[in-house]
């Protein structure tokens, strides 16, 4: 396991980590411990996506962004978030929830003093995990979570991480019924084991991710555990993501409902069929597939198909060519032997035009003996 220090080891940051950037208020104004509260729409399979520089928007189908969406950019390497001023902040969360499963983010945080980078599950009851990067920290990531947003509890640990802000990393955590963790760059930085509810995070979650100046709070403490106050002349300060991979533990299903007010995750039931979300991940998942198996291709085996294509857009090409040049020839037949039939026509008609001059067409009554 990594090297890690553990939040109350740092005595004069304990007592700040509560100002973190977790939720502080119940989705839709319904909390589940003490209320019958609305289903939660499922995933129900696994959404893998890649943001490049031909991505335009994150898909509003699976993603709802709820604040700064006219600042996130898309370039080489993925969707950047960027801020510049104060109050602005950026945040995109799920559509969707899942119920267990697995979170993989390839992303590299912002740098600057204050600035957070992070992205966290989060339930209805508020249950959270999170991964936190302070822009001024360039030798720690922080792992966290709560239970029913109780923010007394102390649970963030650091983790070592050379330059967070300098380069892309994969973090991901891994979130069952039995244990909780968080690998980054494929090693295994912390494992927490189940707890009873309130004590360990249980319940469907959607994923938020973005960027926000924790420098900024009113609050002292916030901007203690940020790193200190940001300092915008040297922003902008920009969070990248190239890539997010989401696993639902629970599959074919189209929703999650709390059957009590326990809290626990044995009270969670589910609806069977194909969701919405993972409708779209499908599709979603076809089309990087075939970028993905492109992209996989040696040069010279994207060379030769190029020069397939080529080759077959040439014998289109001919082949067009061709049968315009038989259509003209047989039109220019056409055309020559209406003309000869127009002269032969003509011709006709003026021999005809010279007998009835010439009276060649007189009429005889043979009873009469009278010739007209």
């Amino acid at each position: 396991m990594s090297r890690f220090i553990h939040l109350s080891s740092l005595s004069c940051i304990a007592l700040m980590s509560t100002y973190a950037f977790g939720q502080t208020s119940y989705a839709g104004g319904c909390n589940p411990l003490n209320s019958t509260c609305p289903i939660d729409p499922a995933l129900g399979t696994t959404l893998n996506q890649t943001f490049t520089a031909a991505s335009t928007q994150l898909n509003p189908n699976l993603w709802n962004v709820t604040a700064g969406g006219e600042a996130i950019q898309f370039g080489a390497n993925g969707a950047e978030l960027v801020i510049s001023n104060p109050g602005e902040s950026i945040t995109a969360e799920s559509t969707f929830y899942i119920q267990f499963g697995q979170v993989e983010v390839m992303m590299q945080a912002a740098a600057g003093q204050g600035i957070i980078s992070t992205f966290d599950l989060l339930s209805d009851d508020l249950d959270e995990i999170d991964l936190e990067i302070m822009g001024g920290n360039t030798s720690f990531v922080e792992s966290n979570w709560y239970g029913w947003g109780n923010t007394s509890q102390f649970n963030a640990v650091y983790h070592p991480l050379n330059g967070p802000q300098e380069s892309l990393h994969n973090y991901t955590i891994v979130w069952t019924k039995d244990q909780l963790q968080w690998i980054i760059d494929g090693n295994v930085a912390r494992t927490v084991p189940y707890a009873e509810p309130g004590q360990y995070p249980q319940t469907p979650s959607k994923l938020k991710f973005g960027i926000w100046a924790g420098g900024d709070s009113p609050q002292p403490g916030t901007v203690a555990w940020a790193g200190g106050k940001v300092d915008w002349t040297k922003g902008p300060f920009t969070m990248t993501v190239q890539s997010i991979t989401i696993t639902d533990a629970t599959t074919n299903v189209t929703s999650y409902t709390y059957g009590d007010t326990t809290g626990s995750y044995q009270s969670i039931t589910s609806t069977p069929g194909i969701s919405a979300a993972s409708k779209l991940a499908n599709k979603v998942s076809a089309a990087q597939s075939a970028q993905k198996q492109w992209n996989g291709l040696s040069q010279t085996a994207k060379i030769a198909i190029g020069c397939s294509v080529v080759g077959v857009l040439l014998i289109v090409v001919v082949a067009y060519t061709a049968i315009c040049v038989v259509q003209r020839k047989k039109g220019r037949l056409e055309r020559q032997r209406a003309d000869r039939e127009w002269d032969e026509q003509q011709n006709e008609l003026l021999a005809y035009r010279s007998r009835m001059a010439k009276g060649g067409f007189a009429v005889s009554h043979m009873g009469h003996g009278e010739k007209f």
